[in-house]
């Protein structure tokens, strides 16, 4: 996909949230159910928990890790609860938002991974500017 192309969606979609973050007014996180949260915490930990399965189906990780289970699931949940804080902002679908929740609970630890490894050259490049 072209760069014209990347930023025209990013605006688009910038646009779009920031229309109904106007219309609604900001959320207080208090303000939602706990039921909300325990659905939204139950499917990003199922998510985490089928990551922990496939690792130990494919013998990346033994059974008996309980630190490794753990650690996914605590990851999973983190991961979860902000798919769900960016999907409120952004006005998403009850079932578009346990979905993606789900989804990003699975793949947590990767996800942030990844966007810690992007902030990592991002900040040594901006290093390596100001030192000359």
């Amino acid at each position: 996909m072209s760069f014209v192309v990347k930023t025209l969606l990013a605006v688009y979609l910038s646009l779009a949230c920031a229309t109904t973050f106007a219309q609604e007014g900001p959320k207080d996180p208090l303000a939602y159910p706990l039921k909300t949260y325990g659905l939204m915490l139950l499917m990003a930990i199922f998510g985490g928990f089928v990551s922990w399965y496939g690792k130990v189906v494919r013998q990346e990780l033994p059974v008996a890790s309980l630190f490794h289970l753990i650690g996914e699931l605590a990851t999973s949940a983190f991961a979860g609860m902000m798919m769900f804080f960016l999907c409120e902002w952004a006005g998403s679908p009850t079932l578009l938002t346990v979905a993606l929740v789900s989804m990003s609970g699975h793949m947590g630890a990767k996800l942030l991974g990844w966007v810690e490894e992007r902030l990592k050259k991002f900040l040594e490049k901006k290093a390596e500017v100001l030192n000359g």
